[in-house]
């Protein structure tokens, strides 16, 4: 593991640039609401020391109650899985996703899972069955909060609503790919049928029979896991509350910068609705389709101004807040496991 150990810690050429991406992005954004910063800058300005606290305790939940479901999930692998344990792979996801653009989340996940005593390939599977729980939550939530204000939603959002069904027929279609690449024996036999075509030589069957070894057991344990009916509905009941919370932050928000009232169900089916909206579409190190999302869902019931400010308190607490928390995580663990010998889990 000595070479994956080193390329799941990114470079700190790559680190700058990508903390100078997110920098970009940010400006940006400014930039794009330059026209409405007095409304933004005096509807920030109503928001107390104790209200702020409020929002980032709602901000944190998301990464804490994401390491409870990584720890339900990885207990199967290793029963003395610890929450710390779950809550620092979970974190390490984000910060990886921010610093790499995504391509080192899961070799900093991981190598993190191999130091904790947890094979790489069924780890590494089971956290990406806990982004289709993630996945399936967002599409369930926001589907049947719509279902009971379908008319009032359509009544002020009409342009919104036309990418709806594009977006759930995305989110469906992506979670059935991660559950076919996840469990199906069928699929995982091609795949390794198709690692039949690598070169003959030592190192490549070497490769080859160790790939396998990793797709076998990650079938195994993904279709156990998904066998386990009163675990499921358990991950997927902590990623409904986890949601929920998350959703929250819009309400309070505006209900704090004394915006246009909304009720708590009409403010968390349109939270619901812009994560939808925003799983279908792409991202750069987390940001862009949240803020397009969040702006075309909430910009008719607040106007322009109202929206803006909602979106920047709104990120304030659920990204900037957790991505924070992240690079703390990162620091502390990567000086943790350096201290540790190799073999310790």
């Amino acid at each position: 593991m000595d070479s994956e150990s080193s390329s799941s810690r990114p470079s700190g050429k790559r680190a700058l640039l990508s903390l100078l991406v997110l920098l970009a992005l940010t400006v940006l954004m400014f930039y794009l609401f330059k026209d409405h910063l007095d409304e933004i800058q005096a509807a920030l300005k109503q928001i107390t020391l104790p209200q702020a606290l409020l929002l980032l305790a709602l901000g944190a939940s998301f990464p804490l109650l994401d390491g409870l479901i990584a720890q339900q999930m990885l207990r199967s692998r290793k029963p003395d899985f610890t929450y710390r344990q779950g809550v620092g792979a979970t974190l390490l996801g984000t910060f990886g996703n921010v610093v790499t653009f995504g391509a080192g989340t899961l070799p900093m996940q991981g190598y993190y899972l191999y130091r904790c005593g947890v094979m790489v390939g069924p780890g590494v599977g089971l956290l990406t069955l806990a982004y289709v729980f993630h996945k399936t939550a967002v599409l369930l939530y926001g589907l049947c909060l719509l279902f009971f204000q379908m008319e009032w939603f359509l009544g002020g959002a009409r342009e919104a609503a036309q990418y709806l069904l594009p977006a759930c027929a995305v989110v469906a279609a992506i979670i059935l790919a991660l559950i076919l690449v996840c469990a199906s024996a069928r699929v995982q036999g091609l795949v390794i049928r198709a690692m039949n075509l690598l070169p003959k030589s030592e190192a490549w069957q070497k490769r080859r029979a160790g790939w396998t070894e990793q797709l076998n057991e990650l079938g195994g344990e993904s279709r156990r896991l998904l066998a386990n009916k009163p675990l499921c509905l358990r991950l997927l009941g902590i990623q409904l509350v986890k949601l929920s919370l998350l959703y929250t932050i819009p309400w309070l928000g505006i209900r704090f910068m004394g915006l246009e009232p909304l009720g708590f169900w009409q403010a968390q089916m349109l939270a619901a609705l812009m994560m939808l909206l925003s799983n279908a579409l792409p991202n750069v190190a987390g940001m862009g389709s949240i803020e397009t999302a969040f702006l075309l869902v909430f910009q008719s019931f607040l106007g322009a101004s109202g929206a803006m400010s909602a979106l920047v308190l709104y990120r304030l607490a659920s990204y900037y807040l957790t991505f924070a928390m992240s690079a703390v995580a990162f620091f502390l663990i990567q000086h943790r496991l350096g201290a540790e010998p190799q073999d310790k889990a």
